[in-house]
């Protein structure tokens, strides 16, 4: 007993009538007959009551017709959902991201994603950067977002953010946007930092902000978490450097600073395996590629 067997039986006991279901099947009828027999005899019992002018079914024919149509529409569902998710558009897609993203990248893109492929079933998990391209090579991610990564020959990458970075003071310092020049001005504080394992660019990118002003942060203490830090700030527990994100955020709790001082900026980038055989995570790089055309930072 095969799928073709049952469709074809399915399709008779529809119509009641050979020829017709011949003719809806693009078959020639004696072949469908020879199908409906074998069935028949693999099953051992008679399925169809046939005479010159009638075509009828028996009961254990009324049962397999009940018991096999969800089947057979199931399939074809199947057969239908594979080549969708061949040719990308169907599928699932692991998304990681650093929680910055929630600002910035992922309103524009997710939406976007999700009115041109409907079909493509997103899960996002908020990681730190690190923890990210350990997912990313252990294959539990499709895809990451997440700061300055490093070089790595089995990566593909695409820029899609870039904002410059700004000291951060509790409200009441007595520092102002006018009377800051220099981080020299900050050298005796205590910092709050990301710590080097949750990213060793981005770390040393915030450590070169400093060392540009000629100025050695004491690192009093360090989080993973840019939100976490804005909060130690506002306790009054030190000062940071966060990228322009959190100054849309958190403007209105601690002061931000520019730091005019340098030219270095955080940088968000998609990272992905290369050669991926999930086509569903073509079609996100491609809507990716085509936001930061239609005007990504």
């Amino acid at each position: 007993m095969d799928i073709r067997q049952l469709t074809y039986f399915r399709t008779v006991a529809e119509e009641l009538h050979f020829n017709r279901a011949a003719q809806k099947l693009f078959i020639a009828q004696p072949a469908l007959s020879r199908q409906v027999k074998a069935l028949e005899e693999e099953l051992g019992v008679r399925l169809l009551e046939r005479d010159r002018r009638n075509v009828s079914l028996t009961p254990a024919g009324a049962y397999l017709l009940q018991a096999t149509t969800p089947l057979l529409s199931q399939l074809a569902d199947i057969a239908h959902r594979v080549k969708l998710v061949a040719d990308g558009l169907d599928g699932e897609l692991r998304i990681g991201y650093t929680g910055s993203c929630v600002n910035t990248v992922l309103p524009r893109v997710l939406p976007a994603l999700n009115r041109q492929y409907p079909r493509i079933q997103t899960y996002l998990n908020e990681m730190t950067s690190a923890a990210q391209l350990e997912a990313l090579k252990s294959g539990e991610l499709d895809i990451g977002f997440l700061r300055n990564p490093p070089p790595y020959p089995l990566w593909d990458t695409q820029p899609v953010w870039k904002e410059p970075f700004y000291l951060v003071v509790p409200l009441a310092h007595p520092l102002t946007a006018r009377s800051f020049k220099s981080l020299q001005q900050v050298a005796s504080e205590r910092f709050i930092l990301p710590p080097r394992h949750d990213g060793e660019l981005y770390h040393e990118h915030i450590l070169g902000i400093c060392t540009e002003a000629g100025l050695h942060p004491l690192v009093a203490h360090e989080s993973t978490h840019g939100h976490t830090i804005v909060k130690l700030v506002e306790s009054g527990l030190g000062i940071s450097i966060l990228p322009e994100t959190f100054r849309r955020l958190y403007r209105h709790t601690v002061k931000f600073l520019p730091l005019r001082h340098t030219q270095r900026q955080a940088e968000l980038t998609a990272v992905w395996v290369k050669d991926s055989r999930n086509a569903a995570l073509e079609k996100f790089v491609g809507m990716i590629k085509l936001i930061k055309r239609e005007g990504g930072r």
